[in-house]
């Protein structure tokens, strides 16, 4: 596959020019903030099988420009509302069959994408500026290690936009910041800046922008240096007890759960408000106030 939203490179280690032992993953969509829709997510799923064979012994993911992932892009992700303009010359009752099943099979794309991430043999470190919300957050979380700069923000903004939770974040984000915080993160969709991401062990370290990648690739460089069968069994052990809530069927739960959500009338409500540019209105008279900064 010809990546077009997503760049993948190998490079050198800092300290060892030469040994090509570092991936990097950069989401390709700067003008919509490497929002993600069904194109990027083929992308990642595939680019994941062939980072798991390269060779290289650290991996990277960041997005260009000064946002890492602002979660998906509605614009463009298949959605089953029924709009006229949503139809892609498919007429008839088997084109609405086709646009449903397109909905559906973005989705499975996504988790199995993410699933990918978490499985992959390298550790990851994600280093994050500006924006990481929803699918951004997701990502992160999903990574081994998570390196953040002074304008990052994260949320998972699912549950006030007409959505829910899904590939990592409800099983991985009570592991990393407790069962308290990732529910108010989860079920209020407030915002988690800089300081507070650190403070509650949601981030490694905090940087200033300029020198996020420089930080990364250090971290990186310093891991590739040590022995390859200690590294890998070292990240294998820690994933085999954080996974020990993964299985097969509760990721079927989770994957039936977003399809029904993104059928009913709440989900469109969000996605029609969020094109719009107002306020989602769930229940009468009582808009959604956007998540915001909160007091620390």
């Amino acid at each position: 596959m010809k990546y077009k939203t997503i760049e993948w490179s190998i490079v050198s280690s800092p300290e060892c020019p030469g040994d090509n032992a570092i991936g990097v993953v950069t989401l390709n969509r700067p003008e919509h903030s490497n929002a993600l829709g069904p194109r990027m997510g083929m992308e990642l799923d595939q680019v994941m099988d062939e980072i798991r064979h390269s060779g290289v012994r650290v991996v990277i993911i960041t997005g260009k420009g000064s946002n890492f992932c602002a979660g998906g892009d509605l614009q463009v992700e298949t959605i089953p509302m029924e709009r006229p303009e949503d139809d892609w010359g498919l007429k008839g009752e088997y084109g609405e069959i086709v646009t449903w099943w397109m909905n559906d099979y973005f989705h499975l794309i996504s988790q199995r994408a993410c699933i990918k991430l978490e499985n992959l043999p390298q550790p990851v470190i994600a280093a994050v500026n500006g924006i990481a919300v929803g699918v951004g957050l997701e990502l992160a979380i999903s990574c081994d290690l998570r390196i953040a700069t002074t304008k990052v923000r994260f949320a998972e903004l699912a549950v006030p936009a007409g959505f829910m939770s899904e590939w990592s974040a409800p099983r991985v984000l009570p592991q990393l910041i407790g069962q308290t915080r990732a529910s108010e993160m989860i079920l209020t969709g407030r915002m988690v800046y800089a300081e507070e991401a650190l403070s509650w062990g949601l981030v490694n370290k905090i940087v200033e922008p300029e020198a996020l990648m420089d930080e990364a690739m250090k971290m990186a460089g310093a891991m590739a240096s040590y022995p390859n069968v200690g590294l890998k069994y070292a990240k294998e052990t820690l994933r085999l007890y954080q996974h020990l809530n993964r299985s097969e069927e509760n990721t079927r739960v989770e994957l039936e759960r977003v399809l029904e959500i993104t059928r009913n009338k709440d989900c469109a409500e969000g996605l029609n408000a969020f094109l719009s540019k107002r306020a989602p209105m769930y229940h009468p008279n009582n808009p959604v106030r956007r998540p915001g900064k909160e007091a620390k």
